[in-house]
């Protein structure tokens, strides 16, 4: 179905050019945010759950219930996390999506790093003291703006 915008003569998506971003333009836009989208997939049903995280080495950490929906589903052999922005007034935005491994932070020094960064708390209640670690085997995005 064709729809109109408030512009005289413009059909929504007409103008609109997709471009895809390099994986160097999709880590940078990762640091840029704190609240993404976690998801992966259990019992033939697909799970996404918001997050707060940070970025360290290339990979994407945030924190967790152990014994939760997503710390009881660890490790994850195929795990996406995304994130985007949209500006709908002026017709633009971007997403980006990492997909890979996820797992459960072990590594004690990497343990001692992760707890000395600044982050947002995590969004779910209780005790969220489990790291997880999303290496990204894939990671894409693309900007999408009027021409």
């Amino acid at each position: 179905m064709t729809s109109w915008t408030d512009e005289e003569g413009r059909i929504d998506g007409v103008r609109h050019v997709n471009a895809e971003l390099t994986a160097r333009e999709c880590w940078n836009l990762l640091t840029t945010e704190t609240t993404g989208r976690f998801g992966y997939q259990v019992d033939g049903r697909i799970m996404i759950f918001p997050v707060n995280y940070l970025i360290h080495d290339e990979a994407i950490y945030f924190r967790t219930l152990p014994e939760g929906a997503i710390g009881s589903a660890l490790p994850c052999a195929v795990a996406s996390f995304e994130i985007d922005m949209v500006k709908r007034e002026q017709s633009t935005g971007w997403a980006v999506l990492a997909s890979g491994p996820a797992s459960a932070v072990t590594d004690q020094d990497l343990l001692t790093y992760l707890w000395g960064r600044i982050m947002l708390e995590p969004l779910a209640a209780g005790l969220r003291d489990q790291f997880v670690r999303l290496a990204p085997a894939e990671l894409t995005g693309r900007r999408v703006y009027l021409s």
